[in-house]
């Protein structure tokens, strides 16, 4: 026998509303419920929020327990912030119903060194509950970590990895433009930054992390350099209709390196300004083989980041239980034709 997998999401922010989009459209997915603290959602139509046809019989929730409390997941998905420590009561709470949780928590994708106690916790409690906990996205959770480790494969050798993404963020939502800077002043930029009022770009310490733990390199310093400004060369309107004068930030630069013994092992880039005239994701391999992959154009960091949770849905089900990260799960892929089976 077979059946849809059920899903209950938490969060209908731009990027929880791209996802939701493409659960109600999955034929193997059962979208069950959604749940928003926003009162303006509150006991909304699921169809008039996102503007569709689909999700017609789906009320808004206030709260993720009374979700639980009308249906049986099979997998909770949380959208909600990029602070594990915010979204930890959450998850513990999809635990301890039986439900499998993926989340788009970027500090989630790789736990371990930066939350060790937190860590423990949640993998106790999801192996006793017998589930499995994963955070995951386009980036962290895939480009600039799971593929450059994946890439490693053919290697005899590997002495060295660069991954760079550029990436062009006027083609983004307005909260990533918002969170990179887009029309502030540079003193703004460094002051909001330094306030965490916008965060920059979150991810390449975990993203380093899974590496160096893939590959067993063990490296000894793991350094994250502060968000670089990219200035605007031009007057221009943004997507969402502000204008930035030429001067202001129009995006940014981040940048995280390993070592081991002195010796540089791992290098991320990440780049996003409005109007990048050239985008792509590169990964560098040096070793032997060498090995230079550069995907033309990029992947779509949202449209993207929504095919990983969905596609994700039967891989984190069958998976082992425990608090895990994209490389302990099976090879991802495109999974709309698979359902569960009992």
């Amino acid at each position: 026998m077979s059946e849809k997998y059920s899903v209950i999401q938490v969060g209908l922010g731009p990027m929880g509303k791209i996802v939701a989009k493409l659960f109600l459209k999955r034929k193997n997915i059962h979208l069950r419920s959604v749940v928003d603290i926003d009162p303006n959602l509150r006991e909304k139509k699921l169809n008039s929020i996102l503007n569709i046809e689909e999700g017609s019989k789906i009320s808004v929730e206030p709260e993720l327990e009374i979700a639980l409390s009308k249906y049986k997941a099979d997998v909770v998905f949380i959208a909600t912030s990029s602070s594990l420590g915010k979204v930890a009561p959450l998850i513990q709470q999809a635990i301890k119903s039986g439900s499998n949780v993926v989340s788009l928590c970027e500090e989630l994708s790789y736990p371990f060194q930066n939350y060790p106690k937190l860590s423990g916790e949640l993998d106790a409690l999801a192996k006793s509950k017998n589930v499995s906990v994963v955070g995951t996205g386009i980036n962290p959770g895939y480009l600039m970590d799971l593929l450059p480790i994946v890439i490693t494969a053919p290697c005899q050798r590997v002495e060295y990895i660069k991954v760079t993404r550029m990436i062009n963020s006027a083609k983004r939502r307005e909260p990533f433009q918002r969170k990179i800077g887009t029309g502030l002043t540079p003193q703004e930029f460094h002051e909001k930054l330094n306030k965490k009022v916008i965060t920059g770009h979150v991810g390449l310490i975990q993203s380093i992390q899974m590496i160096d733990e893939a590959l067993g390199f063990k490296c000894d310093k793991i350094k994250e350099y502060p968000s670089k400004e990219i200035i605007s060369e031009k007057d221009f309107t943004s997507s969402y209709g502000e204008f930035v004068p030429k001067g202001y930030v129009c995006g940014l630069q981040s940048k995280a390196l390993a070592k081991k013994d002195g010796k540089e092992r791992i290098f991320l880039e990440f780049i996003a300004y409005a109007d990048n005239p050239e985008e792509y994701d590169s990964i560098i391999i040096e070793g032997i083989p060498r090995i230079y992959q550069k995907i033309i154009g990029g992947v779509h960091g949202d449209l993207g980041t929504a095919a990983i949770v969905v596609n994700l849905i039967p891989k984190v089900v069958n998976a082992r239980s425990g608090l895990l990260t994209m490389k302990d799960l099976p090879v991802p892929c495109y999974t709309e034709n698979i359902l569960k089976h009992y």
